[in-house]
C-alpha cells in the first residue's frame, strides 16, 4: 500500500472505532439506567454518581488509547516515524470525572423537578414520570457518547499542539452531519481563530484529524469539503447572518430527509 493509502485507511478506521465505542457505551449506560428508580436517579447519591463515572472511564480510556494509536498510525504512514511519548503530557482524570459528574446533574435536573411536581398514586403524572425518565436516561447516555469520544479528540488536541509534524487538521463528518459540522468541514484545514475544531454536541461523530507533509486529505473528505464549500458559497448573507442561514436550510433539508426515511 502507498502512504496516502495507509493514511486514508487509518482515518477511517480511527472514526470507525469511535462511533463503536460511543454507541456500546450509549448502550450500556441505557441499560444501567434502566436498572434505576426515577427516585434513585433523581436524588443522584454519591454512590449513583460513581456508578456513572466508572463507566464514561472506562471507555473514555479505551478511546483516549484509540487516539493515540490512530495518531501515531497517521503519523507514520506520511513521515515513516511514529510520535514521540513526550507528545502526550497525560490525562487529567479527575478534570474528567468532573465532567461526567456535571453532565449526570445536568441530564437529570428535569426528572428532579417532575417528581417535585406530582403524585405517585396519580395514573396520569405516573406516566408523566416515564416519560420524562427515559428522556433524562437517554439524553444522558448520548452525552455518555460524547464523553467516551472525547478521550481520542483530546488525545489529537494534544497531539496537534505539541506535534511539530503536523501542519494542519480538518473535520471528517458523519456520513449525515449537522448543518455546523457541515459549516467546519467546508474549511478543510484552513481554520481561522473564530472557529473552535473540537467542539462536538451530543450523538456527533465528527473528528478533527490531523494532516502531515507527505499526505493529502483523504478523496472522499476532500469531496466533502468541496460539496459543503460549494453551499456555503451559494448561501446568502455575511457573516453571523451567512452561518445562521446555512445551518438553518442545511438543518432543514436534513430533518426532512430523516423524516422521509
Amino acid at each position: 500500500m502507498s502512504r496516502q493509502s495507509d493514511f486514508d485507511a487509518a482515518s477511517l478506521a480511527y472514526r470507525q472505532a469511535q462511533v463503536e465505542r460511543s454507541e456500546s457505551l450509549v448502550g450500556r449506560v441505557m441499560s444501567w439506567w434502566r436498572g434505576l428508580t426515577p427516585q434513585r436517579a433523581a436524588e443522584g447519591s454519591p454512590a449513583v454518581v460513581r456508578e456513572f463515572q466508572a463507566l464514561v472511564s472506562s471507555s473514555r480510556t479505551r478511546s483516549h488509547a484509540e487516539g493515540v494509536k490512530y495518531h501515531n498510525a497517521a503519523r507514520e504512514a506520511a513521515t515513516g516515524k511514529p510520535a514521540p511519548e513526550s507528545v502526550w503530557a497525560g490525562r487529567d482524570v479527575s478534570a474528567e470525572a468532573g465532567q461526567s459528574k456535571a453532565s449526570f446533574y445536568v441530564h437529570t435536573a428535569p426528572l428532579r423537578k417532575e417528581l417535585q411536581r406530582g403524585r405517585l398514586d396519580d395514573p396520569e403524572f405516573l406516566k408523566s414520570l416515564d416519560e420524562t425518565m427515559s428522556k433524562a436516561g437517554r439524553n444522558l447516555a448520548l452525552d455518555a457518547g460524547r464523553l467516551a469520544e472525547s478521550g481520542g479528540r483530546d488525545a489529537l488536541a494534544e497531539a496537534r499542539e505539541n506535534d511539530a509534524e503536523v501542519i494542519g487538521w480538518y473535520r471528517k463528518t458523519d456520513p449525515d452531519p449537522c448543518g455546523f459540522c457541515a459549516m467546519i468541514a467546508s474549511r478543510g484545514a484552513a481554520y481561522s481563530k473564530y472557529m473552535e475544531p473540537d467542539q462536538f454536541h451530543r450523538g456527533c461523530h465528527c473528528q478533527t484529524l490531523p494532516l502531515f507533509r507527505g499526505v493529502e486529505m483523504p478523496a472522499e473528505d476532500a469531496a466533502k469539503r468541496d460539496e459543503y464549500l460549494a453551499r456555503w458559497n451559494a448561501t446568502d448573507g455575511s457573516g453571523a447572518d451567512q452561518l445562521s442561514n446555512f445551518q438553518r436550510e442545511f438543518n432543514a433539508e436534513r430533518k426532512a430527509r430523516r423524516d422521509g426515511q
